[in-house]
């Protein structure tokens, strides 16, 4: 018996010790935080203006005659999600019958949440989403407030779970359910034409944490890109090049910019193989016009520009609100055409636009009638007439309070960075990241803050990473020349998008040799859908395109008079960062030219078509269709294998036949096809090779008529 007590008082002790350990470190987890403010003459912390100042342990504050009201704020960030209790003692001292009291969760006066009294005894609540007024409780009469001027009233505002509750001298006169705040913003308001005094402001609340990328603190910094890149003028919308060989840059006030100097100019640099940047040049015209020039994005082969400005036809500014479209050609760019948004408007001065890899998607930073903040990320999708669908609020998980803006989806077409000045960070505007969950782009994870190493004390913006994903380009006002510089850094594993692979090469004439100028497209192999598109160069026939991992790719050019042969890359592993040279080939259409089929081949040693190769057939099909005096001639190859010439002769004729029979079917008279084998009498490639008994195996047509 004893002995069962003993055990029992251990056990109680121990589970004593297990709950004071468990409350201290609740205690401990509460991020609980008081911030007052008594506005005595050592007071600091509390801005003030021209129309406030701080004297005799109050906060005086008036509003002239020439605004409605004015309010008087700090920012103080704290958790609005969690319970929070506000509360100001304050006093009219001029003016009859004017309201004053709490302003709260505030961006600005256009958004903002307001509770007020007047000096006959009337309070109010309501609020402003973007400046339109929509009361909570209309003006209502309490004895509990102290009537008149010189009499102070205190006021307070709790929030416990998903209620609000009003209080005025301590009795409590409304209550309702909580309201979402618009920011950060915290202090009070007081009416035109009078004068308001504020002993003190104190707010007890949970303090809201950086939600940080990693705790780990990276060891590598960004640093300034130095006078080749930046000036002693404004440089922002840094784009590098996917190749992470060109830098674009928008450039304000240099003496060089186009008149008036104010306005953005387009500028870039180029990185020799030794790793150096080149002194900045100016972007010729029609890129610079006497508008804002800003380069949104530039496609893989450097031979597209997306521009954030609309250009008239001989290249002169026309608007700012918009976006243009600009192509290299032998004699220089072309003047820029827009490309039409629908329904596209903006209610903000600013706005900010980022394309994915493919430019089937666009993301912008524009402020509609549906934005939770002054301005929000929207998406639009290409349509098949060229313009892109109406913009779609992408959702408050990105979007929020304040601002979000200068969007930059990575090259892996999920990765989306941006800034916000919204969620609590290290200074006015920092740079977040967050991955797309889904293609409706519109859910996406909990944004991450990058960290002190990229953010700072002050305006960080306009986050752009190249293909191979190791450097990131960014803008910030900290420490740079001018009002804000280029800064670049160097990513960790954790901070970089997911990897890519750049696809490069030639378009190549196939009977001789010569470059070509042509649109290339990269298709899903399994489903035939086309991703995306881009052009070669005009003199040299180069391109570059970059493909995200987790597809099979159906790759080749496009041009009249010519037909293309299929490239085919499969990237369903995920793997690192790579480059890979593939030239594409185009056949003439003219008679007796010899076209390679790819991507048509068959189950082994049988004549039944592989699903891949319909997509490639259908292309042959549709061109025949568009020249109805067309008729070629299908011809199919085996590999060699000494003994079974018959065999393999027999099994090539079968495989023709099955080819023309698919095209019948869809609607080519079989008297324009002739078929012809030829086992493995006829190699390209070494038979002793297993690459080259693949080569071997092969069907090709003829144009017998044009």
């Amino acid at each position: 018996m004893l002995k069962s007590l003993k055990t029992i008082l251990k056990f109680k002790k121990f589970l004593f010790i297990v709950s004071f350990i468990f409350i201290v470190l609740l205690i401990k987890g509460q991020t609980n935080n008081t911030i007052k403010y008594d506005f005595n003459s050592k007071q600091s912390k509390w801005k003030t203006d021209n129309f406030s100042e701080i004297k005799n342990g109050n906060l005086y504050a008036k509003c002239d005659s020439g605004f409605i009201f004015r309010m008087f704020y700090n920012k103080i960030v704290f958790n609005s999600k969690k319970d929070y209790f506000i509360e100001t003692k304050i006093k009219q001292i001029s003016g009859n019958k004017k309201a004053y009291g709490i302003v709260w969760g505030a961006s600005s006066w256009k958004n903002s949440l307001i509770f007020d009294i007047s000096t006959e005894g009337f309070y109010r609540i309501y609020t402003y989403k973007n400046s339109i007024l929509s009361f909570i409780k209309k003006p209502t009469w309490s004895k509990a407030i102290y009537k008149g001027l010189y009499k102070y009233n205190k006021l307070a505002i709790k929030k416990t779970g998903n209620n609000l509750h009003f209080y005025i001298n301590g009795t409590k006169v409304f209550s309702t359910s909580a309201y979402r705040f618009s920011g950060y913003y915290s202090g009070v308001i007081t009416a035109d034409k009078s004068k308001i005094a504020t002993d003190y402001f104190l707010i007890k609340a949970h303090k809201k944490q950086i939600n940080l990328i990693s705790k780990n603190i990276s060891k590598y910094s960004k640093k300034n890109m130095g006078l080749n890149i930046n000036s002693p003028y404004s440089e922002i919308a840094p784009v590098i090049s996917p190749d992470g060989n060109t830098l674009y840059i928008a450039r304000a006030n240099h003496p060089l910019n186009h008149k008036p100097i104010n306005k953005y100019d387009i500028w870039y640099s180029t990185k020799s193989t030794n790793g150096t940047w080149s002194k900045m040049k100016r972007a010729p015209k029609p890129l610079n016009n006497s508008g804002d020039n800003v380069v949104i994005s530039v496609t893989p082969d450097n031979n597209t520009l997306f521009l954030e400005t609309l250009y008239n036809p001989d290249g002169s500014f026309k608007s700012d609100q918009g976006i243009s479209v600009s192509y290299k050609t032998i004699s220089g760019w072309t003047i820029p055409k827009k490309i039409n948004i629908k329904n596209y408007y903006n209610k903000n001065i600013y706005e900010s636009f980022a394309f994915s890899g493919s430019r089937k998607v666009l993301i912008m930073s524009i402020e509609r009638n549906d934005s939770y903040g002054e301005k929000d990320m929207y998406v639009s999708f290409l349509e098949e007439d060229g313009s892109y669908s109406e913009p779609k609020n992408m959702g408050n998980v990105l979007n929020s309070y304040l601002g979000e803006g200068t969007p930059y989806i990575a090259p892996d077409n999920k990765t989306l960075y941006f800034y916000s000045s919204t969620e609590p960070g290290y200074g006015d505007a920092d740079i977040f990241v967050s991955k797309r969950l889904d293609e409706t782009w519109t859910k996406w994870s909990t944004p991450k803050n990058l960290g002190k190493k990229i953010n700072s004390d002050q305006w960080d913006v306009y986050y752009t990473v190249a293909a191979k994903g190791d450097y990131a380009f960014l803008v910030s006002s900290k420490t740079s020349f001018g009002n804000e510089d280029i800064f670049q850094i160097k990513l960790r594993d954790i901070e970089k998008p997911d990897p890519v692979v750049m696809l490069f090469g030639k378009v190549l004439n196939t009977k001789t040799k010569k470059p070509i100028k042509a649109s290339i497209i990269y298709e899903n192999t399994k489903t035939g859908k086309i991703i995306g598109n881009a052009s070669s160069n005009p003199k040299t026939g180069s391109y570059k395109i970059v493909l995200p991992y987790g597809i099979k790719y159906n790759i080749r050019a496009k041009k009249d008079g010519y037909f293309a042969m299929n490239e085919t890359i499969d990237l369903k592993s995920v793997k690192n960062y790579k480059e890979v040279k593939k030239n594409l080939y185009m056949s003439p259409l003219e008679k007796e030219e010899k076209i390679l089929l790819k991507n048509v081949n068959f189950f082994s040693t049988k004549a039944k078509l592989l699903p891949e190769s319909y997509n490639e057939l259908n292309r042959v099909i549709k061109l025949m269709k568009s020249r109805p005096n067309m008729v070629i001639e299908l011809h199919g190859h085996t590999e060699a294998n000494l003994g079974y010439e018959t065999q393999l002769m027999a099994l090539s004729k079968k495989r023709v036949d099955a080819v023309k029979k698919y095209m019948v079917l869809k609607g080519i008279t079989a008297n324009r096809i002739k078929t012809k084998a030829f086992g493995g009498t006829k190699p390209i490639a070494d038979n002793n090779l297993k690459e080259g008994k693949k080569k071997n195996r092969r069907v090709e047509f003829i144009i017998l008529q044009k």
